[in-house]
């Protein structure tokens, strides 16, 4: 069976190894001139880090990763905590894996080093995909350069703005949260000693709130900072802001946010939209399926959608082991799959708003919002054990 793979991302690398793995060979086909990342943090919560530690990537993953002590969120202005769950070994024997900060990039070049290191021929980079056409005896990628390639099946593993997905199933609509993020990095030694404590902190403020966490073995400490907007929506992660722009929207706030902004270089501050999509009512075709954030994207706010695209690529390689032929195979992976990314998707948003909850009581004093429901249905949810490897 001849697999191509739509997409050099972490959900499209990721299902490469999977099916590697089961002895599969695949293409990978990225638009990109070249292989690399964005400059952004993300998290593996434990339902994602039993995906990497079963296809091989527990080592690398705790070399290059920061391990949060809890997550933490914090009044905006006093930074006293309201809520504090821990993330500590406790947790992990609790739910069967760590969570892992990382930086993008570290993450990505680790898959990337691993799907070379068992195929040095499965990425091509400069191929953006136009069109995908099926019939019965395949299915057809078409290139904007003109070229095209066949396969068995197509997995599409191409982001928000999935040209798989447009092709297949048509446009997506999207609606604008009111909802900005701008990110930025900044350097631990730059700070004050235990300036920004080894957690997953969260100040939450009215209609903002901002997230910074240590990434890349602590050396960096990455932010995310959401601002309600309504003059705003590009979903682009690329575009440049202004970080005094920024920095204005955060007069009065906490001092570590402060200085976190006010530290960020000019020029490494970025801004984009937060869209919310519903649910689409089916993924596959016969030969064509959707995998990650071309799927099902959501808002950043459980930190979940890295995670589901691994736990995507884990049961679709699997169900692709399982089943006789590829329209089952990828029919049991949707079936395997809707209810729970829908789900996260409706939580990822409620969540959202939920940090933003942040007002005054009857006696005038305020009280803070940002608590979180219990993660446990998330994160002891296990990918490897439901399917289990089945090549030996």
């Amino acid at each position: 069976m001849s697999i191509a793979i739509v997409g050099a991302g972490i959900g499209g690398l990721a299902a490469a190894l999977a099916l590697q793995q089961r002895g599969f060979t695949a293409q990978i086909f990225e638009q990109a001139t070249g292989l690399g990342e964005i400059g952004a943090g993300m998290h593996l919560s434990p339902n994602g880090m039993k995906v990497m530690n079963a296809i091989g990537l527990e080592s690398a993953c705790a070399e290059i990763a920061a391990r949060p002590q809890a997550i933490s969120t914090k009044h905006f202005e006093t930074g006293i905590a309201n809520f504090e769950g821990p993330l500590d070994a406790a947790y992990e024997a609790r739910f069967g894996a760590p969570f892992y900060s990382f930086h993008r990039a570290d993450l990505h070049a680790a898959l990337v080093d691993a799907v070379l290191g068992n195929d040095p021929a499965c990425i091509t980079v400069d191929r953006r995909v136009v069109d995908v056409v099926e019939d019965a005896d395949g299915v057809t990628l078409e290139f904007s350069d003109g070229a095209s390639v066949g396969a068995d099946v197509v997995i599409g593993a191409d982001g928000v703005h999935s040209q798989v997905r447009a092709s297949v199933h048509g446009e997506f609509d999207a609606r604008f949260t009111g909802h900005i993020a701008y990110r930025g990095m900044v350097a631990t030694d730059a700070l004050p000693p235990d300036f920004v404590e080894p957690k997953l902190n969260i100040w939450v403020g009215p209609g903002k709130h901002v997230v910074a966490y240590p990434v890349r073995r602590g050396e960096l400490i990455n932010y995310v900072a959401l601002v309600e907007e309504d003059d705003w929506e590009d979903e682009s992660w690329t575009t440049k802001a202004d970080k005094d722009t920024l920095a204005q929207n955060f007069i009065g706030w906490n001092e570590i946010v402060r200085t976190l902004v006010d530290l960020t270089l000019q020029g490494e501050c970025y801004k984009w939209a937060l869209l919310v999509r519903d649910p689409l009512p089916a993924w596959s075709t016969a030969r064509t399926t959707l995998l990650g954030d071309s799927a099902h994207p959501m808002v950043p706010y459980l930190a979940q959608g890295a995670v589901m695209a691994v736990e995507d690529a884990w049961i679709l390689a699997a169900c692709l082991e399982r089943e006789a032929n590829s329209s089952s195979a990828l029919e049991t992976y949707e079936q395997a799959r809707l209810e729970r990314t829908s789900q996260v998707q409706a939580a990822a948003w409620e969540q959202g708003q939920m940090n933003h909850a942040v007002g005054r009581n009857a006696e005038g004093d305020r009280f803070q919002g940002g608590t979180f429901a219990d993660p446990s249905w998330i994160y002891s949810y296990d990918a490897v054990d439901l399917y289990p490897l089945q090549t030996r």
